[in-house]
Parts: structure tokens; sequence; C-alpha cells
């Protein structure tokens, strides 16, 4: 009986993880849509709430809640995030989010309580929660190759004649981001675990995952990955794990030129025409166009944001905060900031920027310190991975919750709420 009942928070969050799988494959064959799939987020919301009000008390009657200073962060997330809304250009968008999207304040909301959930995991149970998302993962892995190969009767999005690799989500760009998560965990727990066993299927993992960045053809999940890489590098020169080291560097190399062979990848063919959009931005050549017009996003969105720097447009406003006419080129609208950070300075403002900063940091922090004492390097290289594709990306609802399981995976509550 106290397994069972130990069982059921983690079984409780799979029910999470499930539901997120599930729906964004029934948005992805066009059964609902994803205004539909937002409306599940807040039934789950209300769900979680009720599950984390059950969990304090249970924990303040035996005397074992312990608080975390990330619980502060997330209160601060919480005020700003409402006054946001409250003063937001159009606050039923900021409530529910801009059409198509869907990520408003109730979502975000979604986002936290999955957050506060995953900490109270114990540390036995935390690889149950990974492998859920990996086989996730996995699953969504198949799908895309399926989709780049055009294989069998699903559905596909094509971008000038050429099949995208989106798994159960809307764009490569954020399966990429959960083909980072992946591969980061799997990379984490081939160095974490002894046993032989855990070993060749991480290695298998971890030549899946890589392959669905590869396909996605997503820069800043490489770019993630080549920050996770130099971390990992950093840990197994201070731990001595070079024959780890020599066989992940194999997997990947062997990965990526298997992947090229095969030609549905041209992601080596955008690092180096990154690399030289880089040069020129370094010598003062600065084209609007170069990140898929993200410079172009960015150096506008920057100029708005002292118009509204303390409270920002409102949660998923982005769209409306340039006045009568959205930012657009003669192709495009955009109703996002392409960059995670900017985003959230755009619509909520400086002070829940430097909160979210806050909390990303000390949960960083900490996840660093833990991966050397604990030997927990499997729960800190996702979130690294996250943060740094984040600086190209977007947030959405397909992924979003994975990551914040994954923060909260990483964070230790029986931290002291001071220390």
């Amino acid at each position: 009986m106290k397994k069972i009942k130990e069982l059921l928070l983690p079984i409780y969050i799979i029910i999470n993880i499930l539901y997120v799988l599930v729906g964004s494959f029934l948005v992805t064959s066009k059964v609902i849509n994803n205004l539909k799939f937002s409306k599940g987020h807040i039934i789950f919301l209300v769900l979680n709430v009720i599950v984390l009000l059950v969990l304090f008390i249970i924990k303040l009657i035996k005397k074992k809640m312990k608080f975390n200073i990330t619980d502060i962060f997330i209160v601060l997330m919480i005020i700003f995030s409402i006054i946001s809304c409250i003063y937001a250009y159009h606050p039923s968008v900021a409530l529910n989010g801009f059409r198509g999207r869907y990520e408003g304040l109730f979502q975000i909301f979604y986002y936290y309580s999955l957050y506060l959930l995953s900490t109270f995991i114990d540390k036995k149970h935390k690889k149950i929660i990974v492998y859920s998302l990996l086989i996730c993962g996995v699953i969504q892995c198949i799908y895309a190759f399926l989709q780049v190969f055009e294989i069998s009767n699903i559905m596909i999005k094509y971008d000038d004649d050429k099949p995208w690799a989106t798994g159960f989500i809307t764009n490569p760009n954020f399966f990429g981001t959960f083909m980072i998560l992946c591969l980061s965990f799997s990379l984490g727990l081939f160095i974490d675990l002894k046993k032989l066993s855990t070993k060749i299927i991480n290695c298998i993992l971890i030549f899946i995952f890589m392959a669905g960045i590869l396909i996605s053809n997503t820069l800043s999940a490489l770019v993630g990955l080549f920050i996770v890489y130099l971390y990992i590098i950093i840990y197994i020169i201070k731990n001595k794990l070079y024959k780890k080291f020599i066989v992940l560097t194999l997997i990947l190399v062997s990965t990526t030129v298997l992947i090229n062979l095969t030609g549905k990848s041209v992601l080596i063919h955008d690092l180096i025409k990154t690399k030289n959009q880089t040069i020129d931005m370094v010598e003062g050549n600065i084209d609007d166009n170069y990140g898929t017009h993200r410079i172009f996003v960015w150096r506008n969105a920057l100029k708005v944001v002292p118009d509204n720097f303390y409270t920002g447009v409102g949660i998923d406003n982005f769209y409306y905060a340039f006045g009568k006419r959205p930012l657009a080129t003669k192709r495009m609208y955009f109703d996002k900031a392409h960059n995670e950070y900017l985003q959230i300075l755009v619509c909520e403002g400086i002070f829940a920027l430097i909160s979210y900063l806050l909390f990303f940091g000390f949960i960083v922090i900490k996840g660093i310190r833990n991966s050397y004492k604990y030997k927990e390097l499997y729960l800190i290289l996702p979130i690294i991975g996250f943060l740094v594709q984040a600086f190209f990306n977007i947030s959405v609802i397909e992924v979003a919750p994975f990551v914040y399981i994954s923060l909260g995976l990483a964070t230790q509550r029986e931290n002291k709420f001071i220390e």
C-alpha cells in the first residue's frame, strides 16, 4: 500500500504527459483544433491545483512541507502575469492566447502547476517520469521519420514541396525543441547510469533523438546541443569519464553522417550559412533577413519595449504591440518575438522577465551543483539545452508542459527555504 501511495503522484504526472501527447496528435490529425486542445490545459490546471492543495495540506499536517526559493519566483511570475493581463491591449487574448497559438494566462498557469507538482517527486521516481517523456519522444520521432520519408497515410506539412518533420507538433522548430530535451536527458542518463543494459538503451535513444534533431532542420536545437555538449566535456574531464565521451561522440558523429547521407537534413548547410551571417554582423553588415527574419523581428520588438516597459502589452499580445498593423514582411506577419526572453519583455514587462530569469537561474545553479554532488547530470542538461535554444525560438502549448516538468524534476524541494 505504501508503494502504491508513492506512485500516485508519478502516475498522475504521467497522465498529464499522455494528455499533451494525445492532444498534440489529435491537433496534428485535425480531429480537434488548438483552441480545444488549449481548453484541455485549463481543465488539467484545475485538477492540478486540487492535487497541489491536497499535497500541501498533507505535508503541512505531517510537518514535512519544505519551501524553496523558486516558490517565491513562481509567486512573482504569477503576480506579474496577472498585472500584464490587467493592462493588456486585448485582455481576452491575454487570458486565452492569440489565435492559433492559444498560450494565454491559463495555459501558463498550467505550466506552473506542472512544475510545482514535479518538485514533489521523490528522487527514486524521477527516472519514471523522464523515461515516460522519452517514450513520447520516440513515438514522435518515429512519426517524424514517416513524415520526411512520406511513408504511410499520415499528416504531412510541406515547405517548398519538401516534407516537414514535425511529429505531433505544428512546426519543425518546436519539434526540434522537444528533441533537444529528450536528447539531453538521454546523454545525461548514459553518463550517470552504470548498468550495461541501461547504457545500451540510452545509446539507442541518443541515436534516435540526434536523428530527430537533424531531420527537424532546427538550427536553434543544434546550437542548444552544442552548449550541452560543452558542459558534458567539462563534466567528463572533471570526473575522468573519457571512455563514455568517446562513445557519445562516435554515436553523435555517426548519426550525423548517416542522416546527411539520406539527404533529409540541411542543418550543416544552415550552420555554415549562419556562421557567415554572424561574421557579417560582427563586421557591422546587418541584414534584417538574417536568422529567417529574426534580426528584423528583434530590432523592431526592442523599439516598442519602452512604451510598455513595466507591464508589457499583455500575454500573447505581441501581434498588437506595433499599433494598427502587426509587424510583418511581404510574406508573413509575426505574432511572437522568436526569442522567449524578448517575448516576455514585450508582453509581460521587465519585472516578469527578471522573475523568469531568477527562476531559471536558481534552478540552473542548483542543478549544476547537484550534477556533481549527486551525479544527476541528466536533470540539468535538458534545462541548459532549452535555455540556449529559447534565444531563437518560442514557447508553444505542445512542448512547454514537458519543459516545466523537467524544471520541477531538477528542483530539489528538500532544499531549505533560505540557504
